[in-house]
């Protein structure tokens, strides 16, 4: 094969990688498809939806030796429900988040795929309830979107109305139809069982990718 097929081909390649954004130096954007939890889960876990969202987050990388620019446009869904521990009222809280894998020339971008799990959890946590005394714990699998997944847990501490609260962090992240999706659940340690409600909403997480 000559030289001016092999750069044809690659040209060709390029162009469909990336729109030729790589060629012209746009921003290449990334949208990830939204992730939440079904209702029977929320049903039957006795979680309300709190809220959903949309995250846009900018960040530079190199691509074919050169730096530009990607926009990742994240979706977060909350869900919680009212627990008490003694006499402080807390809730559960659990958080689903789609992020884009953002393949460029073949690799993903995202640096959420390679995190450990506490620093996973420190990045995810960043826009949440924050925490101290972070120890990691144990691992369980489970099944999330059809797929064995590893759910982290972690022992740690937080504030609710002031008071500090020994709590539990559960935390999964798995690829699914070309993005990252991650669920973060919380619940105070003393109330164990509700583990039990974690898993629930964990298994009924949905996605509908974007590939």
């Amino acid at each position: 094969m000559n030289r001016r097929i092999i750069a044809v081909l690659a040209l060709t390649a390029l162009i469909m990688l990336s729109g030729c954004a790589l060629l012209t130096g746009e921003t290449l954007e990334f949208t990830a498809g939204q992730a939440s939890v079904s209702d029977e889960a929320q049903q039957t876990a006795q979680y309300e939806l709190l809220e959903m969202d949309t995250q846009s987050i900018n960040r530079t990388v190199e691509a074919l030796g050169q730096d530009r620019t990607v926009k990742a446009t994240n979706h977060i869904a909350r869900y919680e429900r009212g627990l008490a521990v003694t006499t402080t009222e807390t809730v559960g809280t659990v958080v689903v988040i789609s992020t884009p894998q953002m393949n460029v020339a073949g690799q993903s971008v995202n640096p959420v795929g390679s995190m450990p799990p506490q620093q996973l959890l420190e990045t995810v946590a960043a826009g949440q309830d924050g925490f101290s005394d972070v120890s990691q714990r144990e691992n369980r699998t489970m099944t999330v979107l059809g797929e064995d997944a590893t759910v982290t847990v972690f022992d740690a501490t937080t504030e609710y109305g002031g008071q500090s609260v020994d709590v539990t962090v559960h935390l999964v992240r798995v690829t699914h139809e070309g993005d990252y999706v991650i669920g973060l659940a919380v619940h105070p340690t003393l109330i164990s069982g509700e583990q039990a409600g974690v898993d629930t909403m964990f298994g009924g997480i949905e996605h509908t990718g974007t590939d």
